[in-house]
């Protein structure tokens, strides 16, 4: 395994319920090196060239995969991974609303109680996931993304 994939992505693929394990992700890769783990969990795929104004953790560069057909949670899910500045840095797993209490469920049973549990979201920061909520999707990132996702957990549960 690469040294530059995250920790929180190993353990994460080692130690939680099939239905919300991921293997491990390959997170620090950009687009092209982790091709290979997209076209074996996608069955459909596109490249996106997005502006980095747009997202917080990237300067350079921002570029998104859309992946159709990502088996989660017991179906095929659109997965969104998102790269910044030839990194990737976050995957969002789109998830249907009537799922969420359920998911949420799944999580707690693998992750324990939420750090920040509200509305919009509930927030599992020692493994670098969360559920959304306001926008239906499972929240999977990385540890160099960590920093700007607590914040933003923490600021909103106030």
């Amino acid at each position: 395994m690469p040294l530059f994939m995250s920790a929180v992505a190993s353990a994460l693929a080692l130690s939680t319920p099939a239905s919300i394990t991921i293997d491990p992700l390959p997170f620090g890769q950009d687009v092209e090196p982790s091709a290979g783990f997209i076209a074996e969990h996608c069955t459909a795929s596109e490249v996106r060239e997005l502006d980095p104004a747009t997202m917080p953790l990237a300067t350079t560069s921002y570029r998104q995969v859309d992946c159709e057909g990502f088996d989660y949670f017991g179906g095929e899910r659109r997965a969104e991974f998102v790269y910044a500045d030839g990194a990737l840095t976050h995957v969002w797993v789109l998830v249907e609303a009537d799922e969420l209490d359920a998911l949420q469920r799944e999580f707690e049973t693998a992750y324990g109680s939420p750090d920040h549990d509200t509305a919009d979201f509930a927030a599992f920061n020692a493994r670098n996931t969360a559920i959304r909520r306001d926008v239906p999707e499972a929240l999977y990132y990385s540890d160099a993304a960590a920093p700007l996702f607590q914040q933003w957990f923490a600021s909103t549960a106030q």
